[in-house]
């Protein structure tokens, strides 16, 4: 029971570090972000963008590793939902970019949920 629950925590705390480097990443080089996601170069509108996509996710990742117990999962829950939003957005507008990045808007937030529910699910 309790190595699972440690597989667990370790799971919600490599999700969140996967988190602060996205958000860090995106925050810093909106140009490098948009090409990685198969985007085109971002205008300015696009980097500002990027930039509030990456402090949520810098801050939600920060939230996750600086707490404990309980407050980690309410945190990684905070992150999953973000995910769900994310996916849902990348169906909406799939249609106007290419198929790999349709892939990424929707492969990339489906799979962090995957794995959230995975170390969220109850154990007992």
């Amino acid at each position: 029971m309790a190595r699972a629950e440690g597989l667990a925590d370790a799971g919600i705390v490599a999700l969140a570090g996967m988190r602060i480097g996205i958000g860090a990443l995106a925050w810093a080089n909106p140009e490098l972000t948009s090409r990685l996601f198969g985007f085109p170069a971002p205008d300015a509108q696009g980097r500002y963008l990027w930039r509030l996509f990456g402090v949520r996710d810098l801050a939600v990742g920060l939230g996750t590793v600086t707490s404990s117990g309980d407050r980690r999962r309410t945190w990684a829950r905070v992150g999953m939902a973000c995910d769900v939003a994310d996916g849902a957005a990348g169906v909406l507008g799939r249609g106007g970019v290419s198929p790999a990045s349709a892939a990424a808007m929707i492969g990339v937030p489906a799979a962090a949920v995957g794995f959230g529910a995975w170390a969220l699910r109850p154990r007992g």
